[in-house]
This record gives structure tokens, C-alpha cells and sequence, in this order.
């Protein structure tokens, strides 16, 4: 009785803002290709593409915000606005929909965002806090500080960079840059024409296909870089470390670059070529893995 008597205390105790989230549920017409403009400091954005020629807002707002969502058909504004002197104070939770072909711009701070259905371009950015996209969006733009970075099945030009926070591509095509300091790059499923991926402390692991003439880059400091490649890739190889291993599966072995350093270094050509691959670390190791 005493226990559920304190815990009673402490949640009618809690911070004010709480209890007192403001509901929103606002919308307005927008063009099938609008562009929609979403700032939200702090608390949840989800946006979610669907067939309605509208945006809505739906979800909690802090007690000192306001909703504004204005602008035109072709493009929107949706942003929370709040006179406090500490935006952060308080967070609003907010779900936006917007038409599945609309091109979708995100900034948040102390704020997780993620993104579903949207098939035009996607941009989003946040500095404490998580991102994820889901969807066919042709050309996406993801940052974050402190927080992972999670998209599946982006198409066109894709960024995604996080300081710390591991990045993961999932069945992602096209033209590819992930960078990561302290955090991992995965990359699996899909098919590029162009990838460059880079990490300092984290490693990198690409397993996922190649056009014929694609380029593919992976750098890294201090973490592993795993490459798993078909062993019928046509591609010309370029590896280097300076005083970590490499191992090959798909070729020769690598050769010390002087009696005098631990570098190694390996050049070489599998199949007829066509791809080209440069791999560098420091005192990472390098894998090259046939992909069953």
C-alpha cells in the first residue's frame, strides 16, 4: 500500500507540461507534389505519405506552442512554434500526412523523426535524436548528431551521416554517401552505381550488388571494413592499410608495401572488370568476402 501510495505521489508530482499537452488536429489542401516544410525542436515527428490531396496534423503540442500550418497548395509550412524562451521546455509529439508524391523537408533538434510512403525527396535533420525512412523516396538527405539513421528502399541520391550513431541502408539503389564517426555503416540489399561510405571509430559493412561500371569507395579509420562481393563481379581492386590486415577471398593476397612499415597493399582484377573498388584504412582490417 505504501508503494502505490509513492508512485501515486511521484506521477501526480511529475512535470507539469504532462498533463497539460495541448491535442491538435488541424489540415488544409495540398497539390499531389507540394513541398511541405516541418519544424518541430523538440519531442517525435512522424510523417506518412497517403493518396489524400491534404496535409494533416495530428498529436500533442506543448501547453506554450502553436500549430501554424499555412502556405499554399504547392507548398506547406508546418511548424511549432512557441514564444518560451527555452524552446526545448516542453515536446510535441505531432503525426503529419502528406500526399505520398509531395517532397518533404524535416529539421528537428531535441527531436526523433521518422518518415514512411513518401516517394518524392526526403530531407531531415535533428540533432538529438533518431532518424528513419521507409519507402521509395527518390532522393533522400538524412542527418543526426546523437542518433542512428535507419532507411530502407531510397532510391536516386541518398546521404545519410550521423556523428554517433550507427547508419544503416536497407535495400536502398543509385548513388549512395554514409558516414558515420563513432558508429558503424551497414549496407545490405539493393544495387548501386555509385557508393561511398566512410567511418572513424566504426566499421563498415557492404553487402549488397553493383552495376557493371559502378564505383565503390569505403574508408575508415580504426574500425573492419567487410565487403561481400559475388565471386562473378568484373571489377578492379584497390586496397590499402596502413598497419592493419587484409584478406581476400576473391583474388590474390595482399603484399607489405616495405620491409621497414606494417603497411599492405593489394591491386588486382576479378572477372573481365568494369566496377572499380578502393578500400583504405589505418589500423582497420580489410575483408573481401564472397557473397553466397
Amino acid at each position: 500500500m505504501k508503494r502505490a501510495a509513492l508512485v501515486l505521489a511521484t506521477i501526480l508530482a511529475g512535470p507539469a507540461w504532462l498533463a497539460a499537452q495541448t491535442p491538435v488536429d488541424q489540415k488544409r489542401p495540398a497539390a499531389p507534389d507540394a513541398k511541405v516544410s516541418i519544424e518541430n525542436t523538440a519531442g517525435s515527428t512522424k510523417v506518412t505519405g497517403w493518396e489524400r490531396p491534404e496535409v494533416q496534423v495530428k498529436g500533442t503540442i506543448c501547453p506554450e506552442c502553436e500549430l501554424d500550418l499555412g502556405g499554399t497548395d504547392k507548398q506547406v509550412r508546418v511548424e511549432i512554434q512557441s514564444d518560451h524562451v527555452n524552446p526545448m521546455a516542453g515536446k510535441s509529439d505531432i503525426e503529419v500526412f502528406v500526399p505520398a508524391g509531395a517532397s518533404v523537408s524535416i529539421e528537428g533538434f531535441q527531436a526523433s523523426i521518422s518518415v514512411a510512403g513518401v516517394t518524392g525527396a526526403v530531407s531531415a535533420e535533428t540533432v538529438n535524436g533518431s532518424i528513419t525512412q521507409a519507402g521509395a523516396a527518390k532522393d533522400v538527405h538524412l542527418e543526426s548528431v546523437n542518433g542512428a539513421i535507419d532507411l530502407t528502399k531510397a532510391t536516386g541520391r541518398v546521404t545519410a551521416e550521423a556523428v554517433n550513431g550507427t547508419v544503416t541502408v536497407r535495400d536502398a539503389s543509385g548513388e549512395l554517401e554514409a558516414s558515420a564517426v563513432n558508429g558503424k555503416v551497414l549496407v545490405t540489399g539493393g544495387s548501386f552505381d555509385r557508393a561511398k561510405l566512410e567511418t572513424v571509430s566504426g566499421g563498415v559493412r557492404f553487402e549488397a550488388g553493383l552495376s557493371a561500371h559502378a564505383t565503390l569507395s569505403a574508408e575508415s579509420v580504426s574500425g573492419t571494413i567487410d565487403l561481400f562481393l559475388p565471386a562473378s563481379l568484373g571489377a578492379e581492386f584497390s586496397v590499402s592499410t596502413f598497419s592493419g590486415d587484409i584478406v581476400n577471398e576473391l583474388g590474390p593476397a595482399a603484399e607489405k608495401t616495405s620491409r621497414w612499415t606494417p603497411g599492405k597493399e593489394l591491386s588486382f582484377t576479378s572477372g573481365s572488370g568494369g566496377a572499380r573498388i578502393t578500400v583504405e584504412t589505418l589500423s582497420g582490417t580489410v575483408n573481401i568476402r564472397k557473397r553466397q
